[in-house]
């Protein structure tokens, strides 16, 4: 049996380099994560009284706006919601118009839990020395928003 020679430190610096060097998925709920938290009668509400300009009555959570900026255009963001379908026009003309970028978004999910799986990959998969996890999870308090010790959390796990 081969002994597990590597320091903390070590591990965490070659989970980043690894990390760096492969492409990442993000999964970003909507609402409370990105934008201020809404309903979807509100939404109802808000479009019915605002009509084509409904998209300029919502808050973008403004540290969730700038860690966004920090992803590498190489990675894929994918927006989840329990905003109902019916919302989608109305919505992504709010991402465009805060400047939020993602490249899919998904609607119609339960408000509950998201649960991520994934593998780890196992040593020297992707020439490392030991296993990679790669299912990470960042709980936020609702409309606080996200900030860049989010970012170094997720590759200290």
């Amino acid at each position: 049996m081969i002994e597990n020679t590597f320091t903390e430190n070590e591990r965490i610096q070659e989970n980043k380099q690894i990390h760096s060097k492969m492409g990442k998925t993000w999964f970003f709920d909507l609402d409370g994560t990105l934008l201020k938290s809404t309903s979807n009668e509100k939404l109802d509400q808000m479009i019915s009284k605002h009509g084509k300009t409904s998209h300029r009555q919502e808050e973008v959570l403004m540290s969730s706006k700038q860690f966004l900026k920090n992803i590498p255009k190489s990675d894929q963001v994918v927006l989840t919601t329990a905003r109902a379908n019916r919302h989608r026009d109305h919505t992504v003309r709010v991402l465009e118009y805060v400047g939020i970028k993602y490249d899919q978004i998904i609607f119609d999910i339960p408000a509950g839990a998201r649960i991520l799986v994934n593998d780890i990959k196992p040593r020297g998969a992707v020439k490392n020395n030991h296993e990679i996890k790669t299912a990470f999870a960042i709980n936020l308090k609702r409309n606080e928003g996200l900030r860049k010790e989010h970012l170094d959390e997720y590759l200290r796990v």
